[in-house]
């Protein structure tokens, strides 16, 4: 079994663009620029922009290559740091979903969860609103 990463939320990857870039290069070995920008809908400038955070934390890096018509095209990949931040940032926003749906969050699974109550469906939230004005 697969080993999930350690999760840790992190402000840098965070951001939705960023956030997008890296889920758009971690299946991947890397992706050309062009690609990414039109995938996010930005312009030149907002990828740039955003991807030189992830390069000036040490999360992703440039490389250049020549295309079949001589042009050099640009090419984006995430470092071994990206991945791994990546990764526990994808693990923390797990947690954070489970909690905000009332699971027990992974690692505590087995833990009973005593002195917890949820909604009373009956009745609509936990203050005892009804989920419909009209009732």
């Amino acid at each position: 079994m697969a080993r999930r990463a350690a999760a840790r939320f992190d402000d840098i990857i965070h951001a939705p663009h960023r956030l997008r870039i890296c889920a758009l290069l971690a299946p991947v070995e890397s992706m050309e620029f062009g690609t990414i920008r039109d995938e996010l809908g930005v312009a030149d400038s907002v990828l740039s922009k955003q991807f030189k955070v992830l390069t000036d934390a040490g999360y992703a890096t440039t490389s250049k290559a020549a295309a079949p018509t001589g042009r050099a095209r640009t090419w984006l990949a995430l470092t071994r740091s990206g991945r791994k931040a990546f990764a526990g940032h994808l693990e923390a926003l797990r947690e954070l979903a489970a909690a905000a749906e009332g699971e027990p969050l992974a690692r505590s699974a087995s833990v009973p969860r005593t002195g917890v109550e949820g909604p009373d469906r009956d009745r609509g939230d936990e203050h005892g609103q009804a989920d419909d004005p009209q009732q």
